[in-house]
């Protein structure tokens, strides 16, 4: 399950995942920001990730296509539980330029706060 919020101009945009992300789910997420993209450069992103199970084939396909749209992020907060894989020092490397960092749930006004 995928939850969006934050689109409008001046919000962050919030990416919420939950469970098993699908190529649908990525697809929703990279129209998103390609919306936002329009109405603000650079970009921040809140991810918040919750009993994460996984990819599906295809989803991780359709993320590799996203990733030419990670060059407008400019800060990107990682707000998760325990399901998800720690911050992997490989993403920042393969987004080079944008500032990342890692949250643990209880710390989400926090993430927000720094993305502001």
């Amino acid at each position: 399950m995928l939850e969006i919020k934050g689109e409008q101009h001046g919000e962050i945009l919030e990416v919420t995942t939950e469970g098993t992300a699908t190529q649908e789910d990525l697809q929703r997420f990279e129209e998103a920001l390609k919306a936002k993209k329009l109405q603000q450069d650079p970009i921040n992103i809140l991810f918040i990730f919750k009993n994460i199970d996984g990819n599906t084939p295809k989803a991780m396909l359709q993320g590799w296509k996203i990733a030419t749209h990670l060059k407008n992020i400019k800060r990107s907060a990682i707000v998760a539980d325990d399901t998800f894989v720690g911050l992997n020092e490989k993403i920042e490397k393969l987004i080079p330029g944008v500032e990342i960092r890692q949250y643990p749930l209880e710390e989400l006004e926090t993430a927000r706060e720094w993305l502001r």
